[in-house]
């Protein structure tokens, strides 16, 4: 309301000790709030945006849900009916080119998942759509070019299984549907309007000395030609990005021992594109998953363009 933005990020810990926090800026950037918004969760994981400005948090363990969470506090957290009976889920995306009726996707970080999709009925989207009737449908791969939608969940999780192991990060932009899987290190691209994909590895192929050899984790479509990964593992976890001619590129990486074996998260964009926020789960303490750990980076342009510009000349602060 008054020129500001809310940053959501998850919290990955174990045994009911996870949840949703928000940093709360002013229109000049500066931080003026922080705090939990959801608490009592596990493995809180990617997760995502809808259309009508709420945060979903998905959990990833064998009985994880999805919950919707308010960015302004208003209203309590609640579970929503993506998750069904419970999976390891990861990230979602959001197909809002008709507003009465946005279709919902979910990833899941297991083998045998299921990648599946939330189709409402039509109506005045809102919080209450993840909450109301609708028909959940389950990705499958028919050959090397073609895909299906299926009721079964079964065939869902034999096709990701041999195509699609373990699904990270999702994203959607202009009919194409963008993600992720870890054990393939591949990237996929599917015409949800003509049922066809595409892929292309993750690794591999930076322009200048970056090397993203790891496993692809978060992806970020941003509103101009670079889609966006983190990076979980190795010795120089970053951010990279790859644009719409295939060019790839080494947004940041980090150099230490201190950081090796962690993992980039909570990549996100200010509403003007001209910050760039993103995260280490560690950030260099002696044991993974400790609570006072991890640390919290922002990213802008000398020139003070959008992320979505050509050239991309950095400074950083860094905040714990």
């Amino acid at each position: 309301e008054d020129g500001g933005h809310v940053y959501v990020s998850n919290s990955d810990r174990q045994n009911k000790r996870g949840g949703v926090y928000a940093m709360y800026f002013d229109k000049q950037g500066d931080v003026v709030d922080y705090k939990m918004l959801l608490s009592d969760t596990t493995r809180n994981s990617s997760g995502g945006k809808t259309p009508f400005n709420t945060w979903l948090s998905c959990e990833e363990y064998a009985q994880g849900q999805c919950w919707q969470v308010d960015p302004e506090g208003r209203r309590n957290p609640e579970m929503t009916v993506l998750g069904g009976e419970g999976g390891n889920y990861e990230a979602v995306a959001c197909d809002d080119r008709n507003p009465l009726q946005p279709i919902f996707y979910v990833t899941e970080d297991f083998k045998f998942g299921a990648l599946r999709k939330f189709t409402p009925v039509e109506g005045l989207a809102s919080w209450d759509t993840l909450n109301g009737p609708g028909t959940t449908e389950y990705l499958v791969f028919l050959d090397d070019k073609t895909f299906t939608w299926s009721l079964c969940d079964d065939v869902a999780r034999t096709s990701q299984s041999i195509y699609f192991p373990n699904v990270e990060g999702i994203d959607f932009k202009d009919g194409v549907l963008y993600f992720v899987s870890k054990k393939k290190l591949m990237l996929y691209a599917l015409d949800l309007d003509n049922n066809t994909y595409t892929t292309s590895p993750t690794n591999g192929g930076l322009l200048g000395s970056g090397e993203f050899k790891n496993s692809p984790d978060q992806l970020i479509r941003n509103e101009g030609d670079f889609l966006y990964f983190t990076e979980d593992g190795g010795k120089t976890p970053g951010v990279y990005a790859v644009d719409s001619s295939g060019q790839r590129f080494a947004i940041f990486e980090a150099y230490g021992k201190q950081y090796f074996g962690d993992e980039t998260t909570g990549l996100a964009f200010s509403p003007d594109g001209t910050k760039m926020y993103a995260c280490f789960q560690d950030c260099g303490c002696k044991r993974s998953g400790e609570g006072d750990c991890g640390c919290m980076l922002e990213f802008w342009r000398n020139d003070g363009r959008s992320f979505d510009g050509a050239t991309m000349n950095l400074k950083y602060h860094l905040s714990e």
